[in-house]
């Protein structure tokens, strides 16, 4: 019994003085956080279009589907031929979409009157001489094509536009930041933080279909500018 009690005297002493021997633990210095600025400079450019891409529609209707796709086909083979005729390749002649439907025309009682067949051929044309636009359109109007579904205005290298919008982005963004930390009283650090956006702004889009399509060879066709934009944010430390 005595040596029982020796024994737990002792194995309380033993975590006694353990825990006597153990150093105190302290809370870890937390690192102060590091004092940001985040601005987003813009950069704009304004370039003048090269190239334009013109969606052009043949629509035929018919009393069968037979008729419908041997009249249609006849229609833009014609334009195609009338468009390399022109001076342009092949592989700028893209076709974009072929549908076939039917059309059903109803009096007002309800009744069936007309049954016919649709066909829509639409091919996209890249026109690499604008100054020819004018003439491309008189062309395919004349040939059969009887819908413009839209004239885009582009640019076959943009890449000096771009690289002067980012530069301009940059020194904006770095104009602002250097004056809201110049106002704050600190001092710019490094770049901890680079975002790039960019897009461009074309014009000179519109389309005609029908009789409209028809009259697209007397409309002067202005291709504008398009507008390459750059957007670049920038998180700087501050000191």
């Amino acid at each position: 019994m005595k040596r029982s009690i020796l024994l737990v005297i002792l194995i309380v002493s033993m975590f006694v003085l353990t825990a006597c021997a153990a150093p105190a633990t302290t809370s870890a210095a937390v690192a102060p956080l590091q004092r940001q600025l985040t601005v987003t400079g813009n950069g704009k450019v304004n370039i003048v279009p090269d190239i334009a891409s013109i969606n052009i529609g043949v629509h035929t209707q018919e009393a069968t589907v037979s008729e419908a796709l041997a009249a249609n086909t006849s229609q833009s083979q014609a334009v195609s031929d009338a468009l390399q005729a022109a001076g342009i390749k092949l592989e700028d002649i893209q076709t974009t979409a072929f549908n076939v439907y039917p059309y059903q025309n109803y009096g007002p009682m309800g009744e069936m009157l007309e049954v016919a067949y649709v066909v829509d051929n639409s091919v996209i044309v890249t026109v690499r001489d604008l100054s020819q636009l004018d003439k491309i359109l008189e062309t395919v109007v004349q040939s059969g094509a009887n819908n413009i579904n839209g004239i885009t205005f582009d640019v076959s290298d943009r890449t000096a536009a771009m690289s002067e919008a980012r530069l301009a982005a940059v020194a904006d963004a770095r104009a602002q930041a250097e004056e809201l930390a110049g106002a704050a009283g600190a001092k710019l650090d490094d770049v901890l933080y680079i975002n790039v956006s960019s897009y461009s702004q074309p014009y000179g889009t519109y389309s005609l279909k029908g009789d409209a399509a028809m009259a697209a060879s007397s409309v002067p066709v202005s291709a504008g500018q398009i507008q390459v934009v750059v957007d670049v944010t920038l998180t700087y430390g501050l000191k």
